[in-house]
């Protein structure tokens, strides 16, 4: 299993809105174990009875019958 100690920052943007981040250390990013790359699509689900946060990669859809140019 893969650790690390990360914090969940706040942003306000100049809009209003708010924006939460969770930094992921690139000691734990870079190892070869680690299942994400940048640009995946990710579903983040919360288990609020037991205080963990659970984000899982959304599988990605078949392009078999495309073709590439």
């Amino acid at each position: 299993m893969l650790k690390a100690k990360s914090h969940l920052r706040k942003k306000i943007h100049v809009s209003g809105n708010e924006y939460y981040y969770i930094h992921i250390p690139a000691k734990l990013a870079h190892d070869s174990q680690f299942p994400f790359k940048e640009g995946d699509e990710l579903a983040i689900s919360v288990d609020v009875n037991n205080s963990r946060m659970i984000i899982e990669k959304i599988s990605k859809r078949s392009t078999r019958g495309r073709r590439k140019r």
